[in-house]
């Protein structure tokens, strides 16, 4: 359940999906990626492209 901020107790309380007002998608904004986690995420990539490529010479050597 979400929590939702009252402002009359001053303090976050739990509250029911239902009882929430529905937001505009339009107004979500989505977090940016860092240059450091995309470079991160090519490296990764790049290792398993290598390990497929691995994998598929090994199954070739192996007559499968």
């Amino acid at each position: 359940m979400p929590h939702v901020f009252n402002y009359e107790l001053n303090e976050f309380e739990q509250v029911h999906y239902n009882k929430v007002p529905q937001r505009p998608t339009g107004n979500i904004k989505k977090r940016q990626r860092t240059a450091e986690a995309v470079k991160m995420f090519i490296k990764l990539e790049a290792e398993e492209t290598k390990k497929t490529e691995l994998r598929a010479k090994r199954r070739e050597a192996l007559g499968k």
